[in-house]
């Protein structure tokens, strides 16, 4: 059809403009829509927090298998009170303001697989201090000193000075408050999480917003050469942060890795990197890895466990067939609390037998059940040193118990984040106002050879140094024929 008297017809260039002008004004509409919470805050009254700290206490002493077995319940109930107060003494309280409560209420009962997330808000009007991600926490001592060389306000500075005071308050304080907020069973675990912690809020930076807000932190250094030095450092709204952060982000903890991966250090020495207990295509990596490493004549493994947060057991499992020559097993028992949560997620999921609501099951271990070693032609026959960290956590220090009671080699470095008694297997449920997420453990593992009358511990290396120094300790002791 031709066009009528006085009718233009639309060029195929302004198609485009008006698209591209309708899709931006589209992406404006959505991106106010998602900054909305961050500009202006929803805000909750006290009956609305009080009610969520409610369903907090709630949700764990339903899921969890032994909740109280470290804390006092009646200690745990006077804190969730005290919450309670200051929260209603606020009058409107903010996401943020809740989550500071909560999260420290979830810490108290030194879990890692215990917490309430963090990673779903921020509120434009935190006042970020810019450099805690270029500063490395020390745990026993919580002082912080520096990655590496860095410029702060003009001043430069080098990798190892010390950051001492912020607006006259001293850093152990800062670092101690925000660790009360840190869900983990070991102050070197705690430390090491808050040293990892990468995107906002991060909980230093939540502690000084909800303690000691302002424009201006007045910081107080010391150089390694003990000469103390004072300057004013803005503070910085989120973009800034990011873009700040990703220049400071250099420990090697915070570098995106693959799950596994290997390389030979020198003829004889194999390292392999074991970043993530994942399942998916480790078989077969495994299988190519020591096969080739025995026709190469390899004589000493170092398998890199330091950076390893966890996954499945059945990951570590599968490494073992390969260092041990014994029937292996994981853990001594297992407890499981079957509450409505569970069942619903065992009916969905898991098409499995379900017991009745909230039983309390345990299953121990049967030898006849035990995983198999690999034969005599396959398994690793050389020496074999595991590196450990703080970090190291979950599945990952579940391998290293086997590691460990096994006998498969020399651990070297730090005491592990994951304790050989220690709960896992997490759901979330969310709290009914505030939405925050709250990871719950249902299952309470006893690792193989874990002592139960004993003070709740990691697996300790043999050769205890920092972990940032232990393949170079491993590497000495290969050298020295250690």
């Amino acid at each position: 059809m031709k066009n009528g008297p006085g009718k233009k017809r639309f060029s195929f260039k302004k198609r485009i403009l008006i698209f591209i002008g309708v899709l931006l004004a589209m992406i404006t509409v959505i991106l106010l829509i998602m900054a909305w919470p961050m500009i202006h805050p929803k805000t909750y009254s006290p009956a609305q927090v009080a009610a969520d700290l409610d369903s907090l206490v709630v949700y764990i002493e339903r899921v969890h298998p032994d909740p109280y077995r470290q804390l006092s319940k009646v200690e745990f109930y006077k804190a969730v009170e005290q919450a309670k107060q200051r929260l209603s003494a606020k009058g409107k309280v903010t996401q943020m303001e809740f989550y500071y409560e909560a999260s420290r209420l979830a810490a108290m009962f030194k879990e890692g697989h215990l917490s309430v997330r963090s990673d779903v808000f921020i509120e434009r009007n935190m006042k970020l201090f810019p450099y805690f991600t270029a500063f490395r926490l020390e745990p026993g001592t919580h002082r912080l000193f520096l990655k590496t060389d860095v410029e702060i306000a003009g001043h430069g500075f080098k990798a190892g000075d010390e950051l001492q005071e912020i607006n006259g308050k001293p850093v152990r304080e800062i670092v101690e408050g925000a660790l009360e907020g840190v869900s983990g069973e070991s102050d070197g675990f705690r430390c090491a999480l808050l040293d990892v912690f990468f995107y906002v809020p991060d909980p230093l930076n939540i502690w000084v917003s909800q303690n000691m807000p302002a424009d201006v932190y007045r910081v107080k250094m010391r150089k390694s050469s003990g000469e103390l030095m004072s300057l004013d450092v803005e503070s910085v709204g989120l973009l800034k942060w990011f873009v700040m952060n990703k220049e400071q982000n250099v420990d090697e903890s915070l570098q995106v890795k693959a799950p596994f991966e290997s390389k030979m250090l020198n003829d004889s020495t194999l390292l392999f990197s074991f970043n993530e207990c994942v399942t998916d295509g480790l078989k077969e990596f495994l299988s190519d890895m020591f096969a080739k490493a025995k026709a190469d004549g390899v004589r000493y493994l170092i398998i890199d466990n330091r950076f390893n947060t966890g996954g499945t057991s059945e990951a570590g499992d599968e490494l073992c067939r390969y260092l041990t020559d014994k029937p292996f097993s994981s853990v001594d028992k297992v407890m499981i609390r079957f509450s409505e949560p569970i069942r619903l997620l065992q009916r969905e999921y898991l098409n499995g037998v379900i017991p009745p609501r909230d039983t309390l099951v345990t299953q121990l271990d049967d030898p006849a059940c035990r995983q198999q070693p690999y034969g005599d032609d396959v398994r690793f026959d050389g020496k074999v040193f595991l590196l450990n960290s703080y970090l190291t956590f979950s599945a990952a220090a579940d391998f290293a118990s086997q590691f460990a009671y096994y006998k498969m080699g020399t651990i070297v470095g730090e005491e592990t984040g994951g304790m050989t008694i220690s709960s896992g297997d997490i759901i979330t449920l969310l709290l009914p106002n505030t939405r925050l997420g709250l990871s719950l453990p249902f299952k309470l593992f006893y690792n193989i050879g874990a002592d139960e009358n004993a003070p709740v511990q990691g697996v300790k290396p043999d050769v205890e140094v920092p972990s940032s120094g232990a393949l170079d300790m491993a590497l000495d002791m290969i050298a020295k024929g250690k």
